[in-house]
């Protein structure tokens, strides 16, 4: 907390001069995250100091500042992703975005305050800063289901136990849905992410295969609806949008035990996985009938 009113008290004193070469400006895209859920920062950079800068030349360019509530400083476990060299003109704006959840201790329930510091080498060294700490929180969630699974060891021994989980959280009075990975005790998170906005009357239907891939399907507007795998480890292995028709689609098993969609009907879109690109390369890349396999099948059409 004294940190952020000495860079209030620092921001009002400082030269109009000074402050008029480069801007600082920061912000998040929502106002609470997920404990483990990506938390990208967005830096805007305004260069009106006349001359053009090189930023990005290292990883001390650019910083943070990470406060919890009660104004004790949340620790630092790596140093943030800020490398990659660019080039500001004179009278040009940036964005950087920069992950903080992978660089800072940011687990616990509560609000915390973030700013943003910017120091140019060729100025030696100088300092710039937003103007004030953004506020930012990180939120709990509902756990709507869970359910344990084995990974098998790769020489045969006893399988490591995790387990899947699906998340409802409220993000600007907005219900999304996650599912995250975890050990059996639940204390470490090996990987996290949204599914999509979740409407209030959907009741999430979620199935394990006999690989241990979860499957998960749920209504995501008044006709459409969502259908996602991922796999043990945490990868993304289907993602597509199903809409109602004649019939409402749902989660159905055969008897391999493969889960798939039946009914409704799919609608194609550009965010799916596998891509549709890579769905229309297979069909364009299909091989073409010989001629002799046309001369036999019309051999057999006059038989």
């Amino acid at each position: 907390m004294r940190f952020r009113y000495l860079l209030a008290a620092l921001w009002l004193v400082a030269p109009a001069a000074l402050l008029a070469q480069l801007r600082v400006e920061l912000a998040f895209e929502q106002e609470t995250y997920l404990p483990h859920e990506p938390m990208h920062a967005v830096v805007r950079l305004y260069n009106t100091s006349g001359r053009e800068l090189k930023l990005g030349t290292d990883d001390q360019w650019l910083s943070f500042t990470v406060e919890s509530a009660d104004g004790k400083i949340v620790r630092q476990i790596k140093t943030p992703d800020v490398k990659g060299e660019f080039t500001l003109p004179n009278g040009s704006r940036a964005r950087k975005m920069v992950n903080l959840a992978e660089a800072y201790e940011l687990t616990r329930f509560g609000r915390y305050y973030v700013t943003a510091v910017v120091k140019i080498a060729e100025w030696g060294g100088e300092v710039f800063t937003s103007p004030s700490a953004r506020p930012v929180g990180i939120a709990t969630g509902s756990t709507l289901w869970k359910s344990t699974f084995g990974v098998p060891d790769e020489k045969g021994g006893e399988p490591e136990l995790r387990k899947f989980h699906l998340v409802q959280a409220n993000h600007l009075k907005k219900l999304s849905l996650y599912v995250r990975v975890t050990d059996d005790t639940e204390t470490e998170s090996y990987y996290l992410d949204t599914l999509g906005p979740l409407v209030t009357f959907s009741r999430p239907e979620p199935q394990l295969d006999r690989w241990s891939n979860l499957h998960v399907f749920y209504q995501d507007s008044a006709r459409s609806f969502r259908y996602f795998v991922i796999s043990p480890l945490g990868f993304m292995l289907t993602r597509q949008t199903w809409e109602l028709a004649d019939s409402r689609p749902a989660l159905s098993v055969n008897s391999e035990g493969r889960i798939s969609v039946t009914g409704g009907v799919r609608r194609i879109s550009a965010t799916d996985l596998p891509p549709p690109e890579l769905l229309s390369e297979r069909k364009v890349q299909s091989p073409k009938p010989l001629e002799s396999d046309k001369k036999i099948d019309a051999e057999k059409a006059v038989q």
